[in-house]
């Protein structure tokens, strides 16, 4: 079920890695249904790696990855903010824009969150939000 290696951690449907201190990827895997009881499982592997320390995500997704309306709740909610900072959604699909504008404009995120097709750009931004 898990796999660690070095600072990356391989679940079922998603994949954990520290890019750089601070700075966290979460990976949905192709054809994977984010449920809520997945997000906050995502938030703690996040935690650990973040070893308690603040952090920003970004966020990418494989082929035909989902996120539950339940999921999308808890995620955009201030409780599940925690230590995080800021999250960056990497979108690589017209179906990945649509539902992240949907994310923005209904579920309307407590945190601090922008849309991205180009990843350098993602992680620039990120680590300015990081360094604030």
């Amino acid at each position: 079920m898990t796999e660690i290696e070095a600072k990356k951690l391989d679940m079922d449907k998603f994949t954990s890695t520290v890019l750089e201190p601070g700075l966290i990827e979460n990976f949905v895997k192709p054809g994977m249904n984010m449920e809520a009881k997945d997000a906050w499982e995502m938030k703690k592997i996040n935690q650990d790696l973040s070893e308690g320390k603040e952090y920003v995500v970004l966020v990418s997704s494989g082929h035909l990855a989902s996120v539950s309306k339940a999921a999308r709740e808890v995620i955009a909610s201030k409780e599940f903010v925690g230590n995080t900072l800021a999250k960056a959604l990497l979108v690589e699909s017209l179906g990945h824009r649509i539902t992240g504008n949907f994310y923005l404009s209904v579920n309307k995120p407590f945190l601090k969150t922008r849309i991205f097709t180009d990843r350098e750009e993602a992680l620039k931004w990120l680590r300015l939000q990081l360094n604030d």
